[in-house]
C-alpha cells in the first residue's frame, strides 16, 4: 500500500511540475490584424526556443522558421511548452485566428464558435484560410470557442455589447497592452510628400474618388488623375478607428472599390508578401455581411491589413482609372471619368503591414511597385509625434478576456502574454509601448486625444 501510495504521489508531482505525464493544453485566441505581429512575437518568446508553427503564409514548421513569416500569418497553430511558476512546464497548442478586432470582441463577449485551423502546429505543407469560402469543416477548420482575444477597438465601439442580432454579448475585461498607429498610404506613382486632411479623407471615403489635384493643389496637371478609396471590412478595428478618426463615425456608409486584375498581370507572391499586378477593372465593393454586420454596396472592404496593403502596390489600367462600368439601360460601357489619364488607390493600414508590403522595407517589393506614405493633417507618422499627441490616428491594442471561466494554465498564459506585449513586444510591427513616455490618452475610438 505504501509503495502504491508513493507511486501515485510521484505521478501527480510529475504532472504538476510539467513532467512527461502533463496533459497538453489547447488555447484558442481570436484577435485583430493590428495585434497580430506583437502577439505572434510574444507567443514565440513565451514558448522559448523549442516550438513549431504551421499556418497560412508559412509552409514549414520548426523553431528555425523565419519569425517574420510566422508573425505575418493570420491563421495557424503553435506547438511547444509553456513554463509557469505555479503550473510547471506544460505542453501547449495555441491556435490563433487574426480575423479582426470586432471578431475578437464578438468571440469573447458572445462565447460563440469560431473557425480555427485543424493542425496542432506540427507537420508540413500549406494551411488553408479557415474563413475562405472553399474551406471544409474538419479538413480545413474546426469549430471552437475562444479562450481570450485581442482587439484594437473598445467593446463600446462595437455592436457586440448587449443584445445584437439575437445573441446576448456580455461585458468583457479589456486591458490595454499597447498602441497601434494608423497611416494613410497610396499606390505607386502617387506623388511623395503629400498630405491628407480630415476633410479630404471624409470627401474621399464618402464620394469614393477625388482628383489628385485636391492633394497637390495643381489643377492644370492633376485634375484628370483620379484617387480611389479602398478600405477594410466590418470585422476590422482599423476600419472603425480610421473612419472615427476622420469624423465619419462607425456607421456612415462609405464608397470603396474592389479591383479585378488582368489575367496575364496578376500579383506576385514571394514568401508571405504579395504585391503588384495591373487592375483591369473595378467595382464598388459588393454587398456583404461580416460577423453579422451588414454592409451596403460600396461599404465593405478587404478582410485583412495585409490584403489592403497588397492592393496599395498595384497599377491601375485605363478602364480602371477611368471608372468603366456597363450602363444598365443601354448595356453599353460608360466611364465615370472619361478624361482620366492616371489613377491611384489610397487606404489606411498599420506600419506593421505598410513597412514591408507597401514601402518595400525588406527589399522584396521592387521599387516600381512601392507605394508612398502621406502625412495626416500636416503631421508625419512617427513614434514621437504619436506619443506627444501631434499625430492622432492611432488605436489602443487591448487583451479581451471573459469576466469568468478563464482559469488555470490558460489564464496564466493570457496574463503572461499581456505582460510580455505591454512591456516589450508591443513595438513589433510598428506598435508603441504605452509607458511613461506616452504623454496622451483617449477614452474611445477616434475620440479626443488629451494629456494624461
Amino acid at each position: 500500500m505504501k509503495l502504491k501510495h508513493l507511486i501515485a504521489i510521484g505521478a501527480l508531482a510529475a504532472v504538476a511540475t510539467g513532467g512527461a505525464m502533463a496533459q497538453t493544453v489547447t488555447i484558442h485566441i481570436v484577435a485583430s490584424n493590428g495585434d497580430r505581429t506583437a502577439t505572434q512575437t510574444a507567443i514565440s518568446n513565451l514558448l522559448g526556443s523549442n516550438w513549431t508553427y504551421r499556418g497560412t503564409g508559412i509552409t514549414t514548421s520548426g523553431s528555425s522558421a523565419n519569425l517574420a513569416d510566422v508573425a505575418a500569418s493570420n491563421f495557424g497553430a503553435w506547438n511547444g511548452t509553456y513554463t509557469h511558476p505555479e503550473y510547471g512546464t506544460t505542453p501547449v497548442v495555441i491556435k490563433v485566428s487574426y480575423s479582426g478586432a470586432l471578431a475578437g470582441i464578438a468571440a469573447i463577449a458572445g462565447n460563440t464558435d469560431q473557425r480555427f485551423v485543424v493542425t496542432d502546429g506540427t507537420g508540413n505543407g500549406p494551411v488553408t484560410n479557415p474563413l475562405s469560402g472553399s474551406a471544409v469543416k474538419d479538413t480545413d477548420y474546426v469549430l471552437h470557442t475562444a479562450d481570450f482575444g485581442f482587439s484594437t477597438n473598445f467593446q463600446a465601439t462595437s455592436p457586440f455589447n448587449g443584445s445584437y442580432e439575437g445573441t446576448t454579448y456580455n461585458p468583457v475585461v479589456e486591458e490595454n497592452v499597447g498602441v497601434s498607429p494608423l497611416g494613410f498610404y497610396a499606390s505607386p506613382g502617387f506623388p511623395s510628400g503629400l498630405n491628407i486632411t480630415t476633410q479630404l479623407a471624409q470627401l474621399l471615403y464618402t464620394n469614393g474618388a477625388v482628383p489628385l489635384s485636391l492633394f497637390t493643389g495643381n489643377h492644370d496637371a492633376d485634375a484628370n488623375k483620379i484617387v480611389y478609396a479602398i478600405g477594410r471590412n466590418t470585422d476590422a478595428g482599423q476600419r472603425f478607428g480610421a473612419y472615427a478618426e476622420v469624423g465619419l463615425g462607425t456607421s456612415t456608409a462609405v464608397r470603396v472599390w474592389q479591383p479585378t486584375f488582368f489575367q496575364a498581370q496578376q500579383p506576385t507572391t514571394v514568401g508571405t508578401i504579395t504585391y503588384g499586378g495591373v487592375v483591369q477593372s473595378q467595382e464598388l465593393w459588393p454587398v456583404e455581411t461580416v460577423s453579422g454586420i451588414f454592409s451596403p454596396l460600396g461599404s465593405g472592404g478587404f478582410s485583412s491589413g495585409a490584403l489592403l496593403a497588397q492592393n496599395l502596390t498595384v497599377t491601375l489600367g485605363p478602364d480602371a482609372y477611368k471608372g468603366k462600368y456597363i450602363d444598365e439601360d443601354s448595356g453599353l460601357p460608360q466611364f465615370l471619368y472619361p478624361n482620366a489619364t492616371a489613377g491611384y488607390y489610397l487606404g489606411y493600414v498599420t506600419p506593421g503591414d505598410a513597412t514591408n508590403r507597401i514601402l518595400g522595407g525588406n527589399g522584396v517589393v521592387p521599387p516600381a511597385n512601392r507605394g508612398v506614405a502621406l502625412s495626416y493633417n500636416g503631421v508625419e507618422l512617427t513614434t514621437t509625434n504619436v506619443k506627444t499627441g501631434r499625430y492622432t490616428a492611432w488605436l489602443y491594442n487591448r487583451i479581451i478576456k471573459p469576466q469568468s471561466g478563464l482559469e488555470g494554465v490558460k489564464l496564466a498564459f493570457a496574463n503572461a502574454l499581456r505582460d510580455r506585449i505591454k512591456s516589450t513586444d508591443a513595438v513589433a510591427g510598428g506598435g508603441i509601448i504605452d509607458d511613461g513616455t506616452f504623454k496622451v490618452r483617449r477614452t474611445t475610438d477616434g475620440g479626443l486625444v488629451v494629456p494624461k
